[in-house]
């Protein structure tokens, strides 16, 4: 089937919800999300599709559907992807929760330098879900994304700075500093 023809079908599949200009446009806009997700495979494309899942935007919620489409684009490195299965497996959203799988894929999310990731991260383990309660590893974690300016990290780190002795900040920010490093090594702004 030809390209044109696909994203026709699609577009009067998802235009059933609406009748007006925006529905139209939403329906052919996820019509070709679609597309380029399932025939294709871009991840961007299957990210967005799953956001229109997790969210129900132009199409019924469904947080099983949405994490199907987040693993096929993380299991291709979308940051933002392995951050949502994260958000999905914390939150139990569409399965039970498992805070050993949410800490996995925010870890792989953070180690790309993805900023919600190292924010969620520094909360697990703050809070001791799915790891050891261990406030200098919620203190390096908030250390690295406040390094890159988000101020909520910024604001927990230095609530976490009083639980600390000086030498647990020390080796905490000497090892936030060097893991901060090697992510904008390997995750170079494009």
């Amino acid at each position: 089937m030809t390209r044109s023809i696909l994203v026709t079908i699609y577009c009067l599949l998802f235009s059933i919800a609406g009748n007006g200009d925006e529905a139209r446009v939403r329906a052919h806009e996820l019509a070709e999300t679609r597309l380029l997700a399932e025939w294709v495979g871009v991840p961007e494309e299957q990210y967005t599709l799953g956001n229109a899942y997790y969210n129900g935007s132009g199409v019924p919620r469904d947080h099983l559907e949405a994490a199907k489409w987040y693993r096929l684009s993380a299991d291709q490195g979308l940051a933002e992807s392995r951050y949502m299965l994260g958000v999905l497996n914390e939150r139990g959203e569409g399965m039970p929760p498992d805070y050993i799988e949410a800490i996995k894929w925010y870890r792989l999310s953070a180690d790309q330098g993805y900023i919600p990731a190292q924010f969620e991260l520094g909360n697990m383990y703050a809070l001791g879900k799915g790891v050891p309660q261990n406030y200098a590893e919620a203190y390096l974690w908030f250390s690295i994304a406040a390094a890159s300016g988000h101020e909520e990290s910024r604001e927990e780190r230095d609530n976490f700075a009083g639980k600390l002795s000086h030498e647990e900040i020390m080796q905490a920010q000497a090892r936030a500093k060097k893991m901060f490093e090697n992510i904008q090594q390997s995750n170079p702004l494009e």
